[in-house]
């Protein structure tokens, strides 16, 4: 074979390749998502493990705790669709306004690898994250991360955000070197501005929920961020050690979810959908299908 007819056949063999992954993509996909992802951490993380890779740029990592810190009160288990859905309401300040931290599929690409985390993690350890996405911002916009350090401290999920809009992509597009990120400090306060109808601030970038809603009077919270037995409504839950028990909080009616048809219910579906083809529940031919049925009513 010719250079000439080798360079083609290299080609040729590199665009099929490049097919290939695109499609496993949605079709709204942005030329970033391979790198974003949206993978679930898996269920029930081997004792010891202590770094969950979400995606290229996003990943919860379990670290030495600040130096002088109190010790947290960890391990301990989480409810993963209720750390979920109070991820999706924390916001911060901009000079336009306020802002969703997280988008609704990143927080829940984020939670799971949490609730690992906080199960793996001794009293002499915090988490801390980056969490990489779009948030709708345009296909061909660059992503920008959230950068936070996480602890449960006397029944408290603290949560400390050093950047809410990391604009990292420029720089690692020109490098390719892996950017080097900074998490959010006990002492040293950043500049994010945050704010959550559930949570009390310690500082402006540092909130924290308490693990039962009915230990601050002021919380809302909608449900207990901890891993509850089932039990009938009013009935008390044990509580971690050294802790009072804490009262099952009766059942709320859930948030109302997007239309069907609208933009944000559609994007949803495909979530729906790309979730199910990832975990092999339909064939890839069944997914492609209905993903350009619903493509189709943008």
């Amino acid at each position: 074979m010719t250079f000439k007819a080798r360079a083609h056949h290299l080609v040729a063999l590199a665009t099929l390749g490049a097919a290939a992954v695109l499609a496993q993509q949605p079709a709204q996909a942005g030329i970033f998502d391979g790198l974003l992802g949206s993978a679930h951490a898996r269920e029930g993380a081997p004792s010891g493990q202590t770094t969950w890779q979400i995606s290229h740029f996003s990943f919860v990592r379990i670290v030495p705790e600040e130096a002088g810190a109190k010790p947290n009160s960890q391990p301990l288990k989480l409810d993963r669709d209720a750390l979920a859905k109070w991820l999706e309401q924390i916001h911060f300040s901009t000079p336009q306004g306020q802002e969703h931290l997280f988008a609704r599929d990143e927080a829940r690409n984020l939670a799971p690898a949490l609730v690992e985390a906080f199960a793996n993690a001794q009293p002499d350890q915090d988490i801390v994250f980056s969490s990489a996405s779009r948030r709708g911002r345009g296909f061909l916009i660059g992503p920008t991360a959230v950068t936070a350090r996480v602890f449960v401290r006397d029944g408290f999920f603290n949560l400390i955000v050093r950047d809410a809009r990391d604009d990292f992509y420029d720089q690692y597009r020109g490098t390719l070197q892996m950017p080097t990120f900074q998490y959010g400090s006990r002492t040293q306060a950043g500049k994010v501005q945050l704010s959550c109808p559930d949570a009390v601030n310690v500082q402006a970038d540092w909130i924290r929920l308490p693990l039962n809603p009915g230990a601050v009077p002021q919380a809302t919270a909608p449900s207990s961020l901890l891993q509850q037995p089932a039990a009938a409504p009013g009935a008390l839950v044990p509580m971690p050690a050294g802790q009072a028990p804490m009262q099952q909080p009766m059942p709320m009616p859930q948030a109302a979810q997007p239309a069907p048809n609208s933009p944000e219910g559609i994007e949803h579906r495909l979530a729906v959908l790309k979730d199910a083809y990832t975990r092999g529940l339909i064939t890839k031919q069944e997914y492609e299908a209905k993903r350009e049925e619903l493509v189709k009513q943008f």
